[in-house]
């Protein structure tokens, strides 16, 4: 014998939903901004300023001025050979001389990355 199926709705799916509108609301505040009236803007009068001057660029009180190697290394947390690598890395800047020794432009002391590192 078999049973009458009964009329149920299947799990998961349910009954369309009735959508409702959003937009009116949006539609009737575009109304209401588009119906206040545009005041109209004064034309631009464009003035010719006189080009400003570039400013030199301040000298340092240690433009030119090296240290020697082992002055720095006493000035800040840094290495002998750590000053060593960050000269050939770039990221101090120097000069050797002839002899092999290393002379860094005191300019370095005020770079953000070595700033932090005076004693």
């Amino acid at each position: 014998m078999k049973m009458a199926a009964k009329s149920q709705p299947k799990k998961g799916k349910s009954a369309p939903k009735k959508k409702t509108s959003k937009s009116a609301p949006k539609k009737a505040a575009a109304a209401k901004k588009s119906a206040a009236p545009k005041k109209a803007k004064p034309a631009a009068v464009k003035k010719s300023a006189a080009p400003k001057k570039a400013k030199p660029a301040k000298a340092k009180s240690s433009a030119g001025k090296t240290i020697a190697l082992a002055d720095f290394v006493n000035m800040t947390y840094l290495t002998e050979n750590g000053v060593k690598d960050w000269l050939r890395q770039g990221r101090l800047t120097g000069q050797q001389n002839d002899s092999g020794e290393w002379a860094i432009d005191a300019a370095n002391l005020e770079a953000p990355g070595i700033k932090r590192l005076v004693r």
